[in-house]
């Protein structure tokens, strides 16, 4: 066995009613002021709400930035650090999906320093010793951004700029299902699939070990059985908790190996066209798996993962048990219509720049420039459909 570095993980609190542990564990982190920076759409929905209420008894001061909508931005990034400066916060709150989450680890690990977030882009530069502790409360359930080091922000100009680092891990992760209970169908479906292709991933890379198998595996096992159920019937707190808990495990592979092809893809094409991460991910995944599977580099390990979604135990039947998922949670064999506008040659170009193309040298086989091309071609060849609302 090789030697590896399985990483730090945080205390994590889970099961239905959870949201009411927060308070506690704030204290225990030294207290309030708190700054929650969550995403826009939960003001609206009352979950900012029903947080202020499990805080209400506590006396806690609470400061609610419901500032995110889509992929946080470093200028927002910025001028959050600056809030949580001003309130002299104690404690970072991250309530949302991966954005919100990103963003909140990332003003607490450079809030007290008072430099801009792109200073820290890429590790350009080490972040500050003193930094706030946070706290992760996912809405979603497929970005397992509660559990790793790593933080996406975009630039104005919609590039995508990677931070990561122990300094970016949650202090403290609170799993509550019910709170993924008001996401509809189709997002249930892309975001589920965002921690499928991160335990695929995972467990596949170049980089895999004992530790990514172990948690991508389950992980891959409980979704290939609950997503549709969750996609199904949002309702099931139940089916819920174990989609949940699945892809906090997937973001625990996620944690110890990084991603591949599906990921380099996706982040690529989201820098071009506003497309959904999970949804651009499972289809990048399902254009280059044959490919991947092909080679033999890797094979044992695709086959593992082809198992634990349910198919034989072998590499060639991974491909047909990815795409029989996907179209178990209502996803197309289709590209977003939002996509219409983007060239082969300018998604090739974004899958090589700086950013993304560590993810395409994780994959098991080396991944030539001319299967960048053919990969890029194949992802903008398939058909199109009308774009879900997010």
């Amino acid at each position: 066995m090789n030697s590896f570095d399985a990483g730090r993980v945080p205390p994590m609190s889970f099961g239905a009613g959870r949201l009411i542990d927060v308070a506690g564990i704030a204290k225990d982190l030294g207290g309030g002021p708190v700054l929650v920076v969550a995403d826009k759409v939960l003001a609206e929905l009352g979950v900012t709400s029903r947080l202020e209420l499990a805080l209400a008894e506590s006396g806690l001061t609470l400061e609610i930035a419901a500032d995110v909508a889509g992929e946080p931005k470093d200028a927002m990034v910025d001028a959050l650090a600056e809030r949580a400066r001003a309130v002299g916060a104690g404690v970072i709150v991250g309530l949302g999906g991966g954005a919100a989450m990103d963003a909140a680890k990332l003003v607490a690990a450079i809030a007290r320093a008072e430099r801009p977030a792109r200073h820290y882009a890429l590790c350009a530069n080490g972040y500050p010793s003193d930094r706030i502790p946070a706290i992760a409360i996912p809405t979603t359930a497929g970005t397992g951004s509660e559990v790793t080091r790593t933080s996406i922000v975009s630039s104005a100009e919609g590039n995508k700029y990677w931070y990561w680092g122990e300094e970016l891990m949650f202090s403290h992760a609170v799993l509550d299902p019910e709170l993924t209970a008001s996401l509809p169908p189709h997002i249930t479906a892309w975001t589920g699939m965002d921690a499928v292709a991160h335990a695929l991933e995972a467990t596949t890379s170049r980089n895999s070990n004992a530790v990514a198998q172990v948690f991508g595996l389950q992980a891959l096992e409980l979704l290939s059985e609950f997503l549709p159920k969750a996609v199904a019937d949002g309702a099931d707190i139940d089916v819920r908790g174990k989609v949940l808990w699945a892809s906090t495990l997937a973001g625990l592979a996620l944690h110890n190996c990084n991603t591949h092809m599906g990921h380099n893809i996706s982040h690529a094409l989201g820098s071009l066209a506003p497309v959904h991460h999970g949804l651009a991910t499972a289809l990048a995944l399902e254009v280059t798996l044959p490919e991947l599977v092909s080679r033999p580099e890797g094979r044992d390990n695709y086959a593992r993962a082809a198992a634990a979604l349910g198919s034989s135990g072998y590499a060639a039947s991974l491909p047909e048990a990815f795409s029989k998922l996907m179209r178990a949670c209502g996803i197309g064999h289709e590209l977003p219509s939002v996509c219409a506008s983007v060239h082969v040659h300018e998604l090739a170009t974004h899958m090589k720049n700086d950013y993304n193309i560590g993810m395409a040298q994780n994959a098991a086989c080396h991944v030539s420039n001319d299967m960048l091309e053919q990969f890029a071609e194949a992802m903008l060849n398939l058909p199109r459909a009308a774009e879900k609302a997010a």
